[in-house]
C-alpha cells in the first residue's frame, strides 16, 4: 500500500476554459491510467440564465492511479449556486472569484483505488452568460471543448424552452439529433470534434438607431461635407424615417457605404440628426447587390502592412481564412483599458509585438493583413454589437462606436462573410467563424481605406462629450414598398436653346433604398435619345437622380405638341406611370442634339465672336 500512496496523483485537474472541463494529469504516462467520459448539458431557463451539468465518469485502468482531486475553472465572475455531488451525496466545494473567473476546487472524501474502480460525481451551477434572449430570438454560444483527446467519449446536451421553436441556425450543423420533451427542444451532440456548440433561435433582429453628427466649417467660404450613413448588406436592412437636414446629395461609394453630402456656410456648425430602424437576418436579402471584391481589397494600407518580412512569413504557414482567424484567436490578448486614451490602434506590426495589449482593432487589423498577404480579399467593419457581459464580449473602441471585426470574401458563398476573433478570444473558443450572430450592425465600411469613412458616433469634436449613439432592441420592422417619384421638366441651361431638351428627375421619397430600377420614355409621335443609362443600380433614402433627354418629331421640319410617357420599375415591378406634355423639336435637331455638342456650338460661336469683334476693332484702330 505505501507504493500506492507514493504514487498517488496528489493534483489531478479537469480545467474549464470558459465553460467546458478538461483534464490537466499530473504526469504525462498517467493520461493512460483512465478512461474518462464526460457529458455535459445546458439548460436554458425562461429567464435566460442556464442551469449547466457537467457529469463525469473517471475509470481507473491500473491498479496504482487514482484521482484524488478536482479542479474546474470558469472565465466568468458571475457563476451562482454550485453544487457538486456524487451517490453518497453532496461534496464540499472551495469556489474562488476574481475580477474574470470563477474557480472550483474538490477535494474527495474517500480513495478510490483499484483497477477497473469507477469514480462518478457531478458538478452544477447557473451560468447567465452563456445565452441571451432579446425581442424573439435566443442565441446559444458554448465554447470550444479545449483537449477532447484527454476523453474517451464526450456527449453535449442543449435544451431550450420549447417556446422558442427548433433552431434556425445550428454550429455544427450536423452530427447532432434533436428531439421534443418536457416543453423543451433538446439538441444531443456525439463528436463534437473539439468544436463549440452555437445556436439561433428566430430569422431576425430589429434594432432601432438614433445617432447624431456634429458638422463644423471654421473656414469663412462656404464647404461640402460628408458623412457615412449605416448602409444596407446583404444581411442587413435599413429603414430611415428621420434625417434632418436632408442631404444635398447621397450616394454609394466603392465599398458599399451611404455617402451623403452637406452644405455648410462659412464659419457655421450645423447638427444633423437621423433615426432609422434596422434589421439583421440569418438568411441574405437577394434584393441588396453584393459588392464584388476589387483590386483594393488586397493592397496594403496604413495598419495593414501586407509585404512586412514577418507578415510575409507567417502568410506561408497561415493561408487560409480559417487558420488566421485560430492564430489571431490564440496569439493576441485582450486588454480591458480604463481610460480612453489608452484605445490608440497599434496596427497589425504592432500588434505581433505586444500581444498583450490588444482590442478589437488589433485582433482584425491582424486578422485583416494577414488575409491580404495571401490574396484573400478582407475590409474592416466598425459598428455597434449588442452585448450582455462586456467582459466576455467586450466593445473597445469609444463611447460611441463600440466595436470592429473583420469580413472575408468567401468564394464559395460568393458573399463576404464575417468573423470576429476578438470575440473568439474572450469567451474562450465561442466560434465567430463558422456562425455570426444577430448583434453586429454595421456602420461603416473600411476596404478601399483603412480609416475611411468614418461610421455614425465619430462626428464630434474633443470638448463634445455627449453620446451621440444610441441603440435599441426595435419591436417591429416596417413593410417597405417601392414608392419612387418620375418628373420631366424643360431643361433651363443657356446653351439650351433648342426646343425638345428635357431633364428627367427619378426620385426616392422613402427612407428606404431601392435597387434594380429601370425606366422606359414614349410617345406615339417622336423619338426619345436618353442622354445616360435607363438602369439605374440604386437609390438610397432620399435619393435623386436626374438625366438628360432629347425628345424630336420624325415627320416635320417644325417643333410640335406630344405625349411622353415614362414607367419606371423596381425589379421589373412597375411603380411609377405618368403622361406629360412636351414640345418636341425638328427632325434635323438630332444630329446635333447632345449636350456636349450644343455646348462646344455655342462656345465656338462665342469664341468666333470675340474673334470678329476684335478684328473690327483692330481696323478701326487702323
Amino acid at each position: 500500500m505505501k507504493k500506492i500512496y507514493q504514487l498517488i496523483v496528489h493534483f489531478l485537474f479537469l480545467f474549464l476554459i470558459l465553460f467546458i472541463p478538461f483534464t490537466v494529469l499530473a504526469q504525462e504516462e498517467t493520461a493512460k491510467s483512465f478512461e474518462n467520459t464526460l457529458t455535459s448539458t445546458y439548460t436554458v431557463q425562461n429567464n435566460g440564465e442556464v442551469l449547466v451539468q457537467h457529469a463525469f465518469t473517471i475509470k481507473n485502468l491500473t491498479p496504482t492511479y487514482f484521482v484524488n482531486r478536482h479542479g474546474l475553472r470558469i472565465s466568468s465572475p458571475n457563476i451562482k449556486s454550485v453544487r457538486v455531488s456524487d451517490s453518497s451525496g453532496e461534496i464540499p466545494a472551495e469556489v474562488t472569484q476574481t475580477d474574470n473567473q470563477t474557480n472550483i476546487g474538490i477535494t474527495f472524501p474517500n480513495q478510490l483505488v483499484g483497477e477497473g474502480k469507477i469514480r462518478q460525481f457531478t458538478i452544477t451551477y447557473i451560468n447567465p452568460d452563456l445565452a441571451q434572449i432579446h425581442g424573439q430570438v435566443l442565441e446559444v454560444a458554448i465554447p470550444k471543448q479545449a483537449d477532447p483527446e484527454q476523453y474517451d467519449q464526450i456527449t453535449v446536451v442543449l435544451n431550450s424552452p420549447l417556446l422558442y421553436g427548433e433552431p434556425t441556425r445550428v454550429t455544427p450543423n450536423s452530427n447532432y439529433s434533436i428531439n421534443n420533451r418536457n416543453q423543451q427542444v433538446s439538441l444531443t451532440f456525439n463528436d463534437l470534434h473539439g468544436q463549440g456548440v452555437s445556436a439561433i433561435y428566430g430569422f431576425q433582429q430589429v434594432f432601432d438607431l438614433k445617432f447624431r453628427y456634429f458638422l463644423e466649417n471654421n473656414d469663412s467660404q462656404p464647404v461640402l461635407l460628408q458623412v457615412a450613413l449605416p448602409p444596407d448588406t446583404p444581411f442587413q436592412r435599413l429603414n430611415y424615417e428621420q434625417i434632418e437636414p436632408r442631404p444635398e446629395n447621397i450616394e454609394r461609394d466603392k465599398d458599399g457605404n451611404w455617402i451623403a453630402t452637406f452644405y455648410l456656410g462659412g464659419n457655421t456648425a450645423q447638427t444633423v440628426e437621423a433615426a432609422a430602424t434596422v434589421v439583421l437576418t440569418l438568411e441574405q436579402n437577394q434584393m441588396v447587390p453584393v459588392i464584388q471584391p476589387q483590386d483594393f481589397h488586397i493592397q496594403a494600407q496604413p495598419f495593414w502592412d501586407i509585404n512586412h518580412h514577418t507578415i510575409q512569413q507567417l502568410a506561408q504557414e497561415y493561408n487560409t481564412p480559417k487558420t488566421i482567424y485560430d492564430f489571431v484567436t490564440n496569439n493576441l490578448i485582450y486588454k480591458n483599458v480604463e481610460s480612453l486614451d489608452q484605445l490608440k490602434r497599434q496596427g497589425a506590426i504592432q500588434a505581433l509585438s505586444n500581444p498583450e495589449d490588444a482590442a478589437c482593432q488589433e485582433f482584425s487589423d491582424l486578422f485583416i493583413t494577414l488575409a491580404r498577404a495571401n490574396n484573400i480579399p478582407t475590409r474592416l467593419i466598425t459598428g455597434y454589437a449588442y452585448t450582455e457581459n462586456s467582459r466576455l464580449r467586450p466593445l473597445s473602441l469609444v463611447e460611441d462606436i463600440l466595436h470592429a471585426w473583420p469580413e472575408f470574401w468567401n468564394e464559395d458563398s460568393g458573399n463576404w462573410q464575417p468573423v470576429d476573433p476578438t470575440w473568439g478570444n474572450t469567451t474562450g473558443g465561442v466560434d465567430y467563424f463558422n456562425q455570426f450572430d444577430l448583434n453586429h450592425v454595421v456602420l461603416a465600411i473600411n476596404g478601399q481605406s483603412s480609416n475611411l469613412p468614418y461610421p455614425a458616433g465619430s462626428y464630434k469634436n474633443e470638448q463634445q462629450t455627449e453620446k451621440t449613439l444610441e441603440v435599441s432592441f426595435g419591436t417591429r420592422f416596417p413593410n417597405q414598398a417601392p414608392e419612387l417619384i418620375g418628373k420631366i421638366t424643360p431643361q433651363r441651361s443657356n446653351f439650351s436653346i433648342l426646343p425638345g431638351f428635357y431633364n428627367v428627375n427619378i426620385e426616392n421619397p422613402t427612407g428606404a433604398a431601392w435597387y434594380n430600377i429601370s425606366f422606359d420614355l414614349s410617345s406615339e409621335n417622336s423619338q426619345v435619345r436618353v442622354f445616360g443609362a435607363t438602369d439605374i443600380p440604386a437609390l438610397l433614402p432620399y435619393q435623386s437622380v436626374t438625366i438628360s433627354i432629347f425628345v424630336y418629331n420624325m415627320n416635320n421640319a417644325w417643333p410640335e405638341k406630344d405625349q411622353l410617357a415614362i414607367n419606371i420599375k423596381v425589379n421589373e415591378q412597375e411603380v411609377f406611370v405618368d403622361h406629360v406634355e412636351i414640345e418636341n423639336a425638328p427632325q434635323f435637331v438630332q444630329y446635333v442634339a447632345h449636350p456636349y455638342t450644343l455646348i462646344g456650338l455655342v462656345a465656338g460661336s462665342i469664341l468666333l465672336a470675340l474673334g470678329a469683334g476684335s478684328l473690327l476693332v483692330f481696323r478701326r484702330k487702323r
